[in-house]
């Protein structure tokens, strides 16, 4: 109950950034909004469309997250409510812990709300399973994708001051998709051309296509091992961008002392 207590205390804190977060919602009905099937994910049964509807929801809404947290790990240090905190009967790892949960949950809820819709309508359709299904790509392929862009955000707010903060966070983050998503191949005419990779949790449990944009490609499928090993990779990146973010929001504060 106190971890809870906590959490909602944050939450409430992020929440209060209304701009940010109406940029959140824009953004998760926009990538609804993006399909390679027929129809819209809420309109069919097929479970390989809701996965699509959750991978652009990994990759779209973490923009406005890398905007939204640059005060995540320094806030408490420039407040100078450190040492309070500090006295609380509350494990430290626990305060962070619900200072990301709550601020996360603020700013996800948009992704969350869609796709829990779009789930409702695979359900009118026949999809029993469509809830279920959510809360796996919910657990598997956008949560952890807003992890990694909080924790950029987090990162680059302890570093640099907040307006700068926010571009550096968001270009890191369009880094981060350059790197894993954005997949380049070359042309017949000799240039290139850019492709979605499918996430590889979607890959294994959903069925869906290594190319998001290139169904036909002849592209190699994700194997389950592959699909875990990315998702504890993306885990421990943002453990580390936390903890690093942390650590230096201390140390700057001890500097001004």
């Amino acid at each position: 109950m106190r971890f809870l207590a906590l959490a909602r205390t944050h939450f409430r804190l992020a929440a209060r950034q209304r701009a940010l977060w109406i940029v959140s919602l824009g953004l998760a009905l926009l990538s609804v909004t993006i399909t390679v099937n027929p129809g819209l994910s809420f309109e069919t049964d097929n479970p390989a469309a809701l996965a699509l509807t959750a991978q652009m929801l990994a990759l779209m809404p973490p923009v406005a997250y890398a905007a939204a947290f640059t005060d995540l790990a320094s806030e408490s240090e420039r407040l100078g409510i450190s040492e309070i905190e500090a006295s609380a009967p509350v494990p430290p790892f626990e305060l962070v812990a619900a200072r990301v949960a709550g601020a996360l949950a603020a700013m996800a809820l948009p992704s969350v709300g869609v796709l829990l819709f779009c789930a409702g309508g695979q359900m009118l359709h026949g999809n029993v399973w469509a809830l279920l299904q959510a809360a796996v790509l919910l657990a598997g392929v956008v949560l952890p994708a807003a992890l990694v862009a909080a924790a950029l955000s987090a990162f680059a707010g302890s570093l640099l001051p907040r307006a700068l903060a926010r571009i550096a966070a968001i270009v890191a983050w369009f880094g981060v998709l350059f790197l894993g998503v954005f997949v380049p191949t070359p042309t017949a005419g000799g240039g290139l051309r850019v492709h979605i990779a499918a996430d590889p949790v979607a890959q294994v449990l959903f069925g869906s296509t290594p190319l998001l944009d290139s169904p036909e490609s002849a592209v190699t499928a994700a194997t389950p091992l592959e699909a875990i090993a990315l998702l504890a990779l993306k885990l421990a990146a943002a453990v580390a961008l936390l903890a690093a973010a942390g650590a230096i929001a201390r140390k700057r504060t001890y500097r001004r002392r």
